[in-house]
């Protein structure tokens, strides 16, 4: 059979104008069938044309397509358009995995897949390749479908694989050719753990990779495994870097520090750069951990922020993080030339429009090297868009305003459309005020700690500032929308202090918690390693 593999069109907002990631989760499947001939589509970094696109679908037997939220429509065009062609559907990610009913139900849909995919898309593609296994449509566990009456039927759920080490190497030579960066940075991501020991109700993760019967679920790969994975990635592809790209490279710190000790021991750090996901409390507990990444040569963090207000923390499960301990931990990886690509919070309930601005100014303060401004999102299929949905909060169904960038929800203090004007607010006033001189000084800097970046300079250009200025043209992001509250930080910030000592006072007044929550972690995570 001839399998094409479909990653969907890009965002028009928000992060894709200047961070391009390889669909890992469509090289993973595509290992699990490997005598089948195999070819990547993606949207996001190659040319399409619609008629060039239909006569290519012609050549294949099956289409596989993933997709996020916000890209469901998309997908669904191309479900459609390889449906017309003759070709069997499938799709799968986390928009099937959160709301199946609504992917099945279109009848150019053959076969929606839930949660993790290598081992279903694998029984599909025996079941429709003459059916080798002699098995039933009812057999396969994982899909949703439609019987020959129409009506959506969902099979049971697919069970975890327990050894993630079972999975075949994924398929980067699809990949071949194909240019992905992050903020200027060639690079391709390695996958070490899937979900999270966690159980915050807003989550999509949890969703994603956890069974109904087990409350928790966080699996691991070996570090033999992982560092396979690291040179298989060097030897065919030498990228600028490497990004870990799970929710969460150190929320084992013990195992954490094991990885990065078999990184500088094979000193493949010193042919490439390595980027991850951490959290600010675990690095400010944890300030040797930030030396041995960048022994490492961990030169990319992404951060969690999220909002300088401690109530908003507290509510968001991050009670052990204080914005003090947020400023202490950027200036400890800045201060070793390690950027920081900040998440924050745009309209957390419970802030108003001047908090959400003090939120913003601290942002600015901080001073970090690139930022997503998020409104507040409930994705579909979570708790807390059930909860959201039951107090009328939701102001849109219209799954492609569930991007990141666009506010899908109101909140008692701020309307969906205040939102929007809200992180408007904030990209106009971190982005066009004085960021890219700031950038400039420290990045063209030949002595500097950020010196790493100058090979990356061109693309850098091109594609983060000139593509992200060219989307915030797109969205009528300029100046004018920063308000004259925001340009008056002294009075704007007189009531917000992040002092070190009120850092110490919140470590001591939860020093028992922090004591307890460490304990449930050891507990609760299987090291696996």
């Amino acid at each position: 059979m001839k399998i094409l593999y479909v990653n969907p069109a890009r965002l028009q907002s928000g992060m894709d104008a200047i961070i391009t990631g390889a669909p890992l989760s469509l090289i993973s499947i595509a290992a699990m069938v490997p005598n089948h001939e195999a070819n990547l589509f993606d949207f996001k970094v190659d040319k399409y044309h619609e008629k060039r696109f239909r006569s290519e679908l012609n050549r294949y037997d099956a289409v596989a397509i993933t997709s996020m939220t916000p890209q469901i429509y998309s997908a669904l065009e191309v479900a459609k358009m390889a449906k017309e062609q003759g070709c069997t559907t499938i799709l799968g990610g986390y928009h099937p995995t959160l709301v199946p009913e609504f992917v099945a139900k279109h009848d150019y849909v053959d076969f929606t897949v839930r949660g993790e995919g290598e081992h279903t898309f694998k029984e599909i593609i025996d079941y429709i390749d003459s059916n080798k296994n002699n098995i039933s449509i009812k057999d396969i566990d994982g899909i949703s479908y439609r019987d020959n009456d129409g009506k959506v039927i969902h099979n049971n759920e697919r069970q975890l694989e327990h050894n993630l080490d079972n999975f075949p190497m994924p398929r980067r030579d699809l990949l071949k050719g194909k240019l992905y960066t992050y903020l200027g940075t060639t690079t391709r991501q390695v996958e070490t753990s899937r979900g999270c020991p966690h159980n915050c109700k807003f989550c999509c993760i949890i969703k994603m990779w956890r069974n109904s019967n087990q409350p928790i679920t966080y699996r691991t790969k070996s570090i033999p495994r992982i560092m396979r994975e690291v040179y298989d990635v060097n030897k065919r592809e030498k990228p600028d870097f490497i990004f870990f790209c799970e929710d969460n490279f150190t929320i084992n710190v013990k195992r954490t520090n094991k990885i990065l000790d078999t990184i500088i021991r094979s000193r493949i750090n010193s042919k490439m750069h390595f980027s991850c996901q951490s959290r600010v409390d675990t690095l400010y507990r944890n300030p040797d951990l930030i030396e041995k990444l960048y022994k490492a040569n961990f030169r990319q963090v992404f951060l969690g922020i999220e909002s300088v207000h401690q109530q908003s923390l507290d509510a968001m499960n991050k009670r052990n993080t204080t914005p003090a301990m947020v400023k202490q931990v950027v200036k400890s990886l800045r201060d070793k030339g390690i950027s920081i690509f900040g998440g924050v919070i745009i309209g957390f309930p419970g802030e108003t429009k001047r908090m959400v601005r003090q939120n913003i100014q601290n942002t600015i303060d901080l001073d970090l090297d690139c930022v997503q401004f998020t409104p507040i999102t409930a994705f579909p299929g979570t708790d807390f868009y059930d909860e959201m949905k039951e107090k009328g909060r939701i102001t849109t169904n219209n799954y492609k305003f569930y991007d990141l960038f666009h506010p899908m929800m109101g909140t008692p203090e701020l309307t969906s459309k205040e939102m929007y004007r809200l992180v408007a607010e904030a990209y106009a006033a971190f982005y066009l005020k004085g960021w890219l001189l700031r950038r400039a000084k420290e990045y063209l800097n030949p002595f500097g700690k950020f010196n790493w970046m100058l090979s990356c300079l061109g693309r850098l250009v091109k594609q983060g500032v000139l593509g992200g200025l060219s989307m915030f043209y797109s969205q009528g992001i300029t100046t004018k929308v920063i308000s004259d509250e925001l340009k008056n930080k002294e009075d704007l910030m007189k009531d917000i202090n992040v002092s070190v000592q009120e850092t110490a006072a919140k470590k001591s007044h939860h020093g028992l918690e922090d004591n307890i929550l460490k304990s449930k972690t050891v507990k609760e995570i299987s090291e696996q390693i």
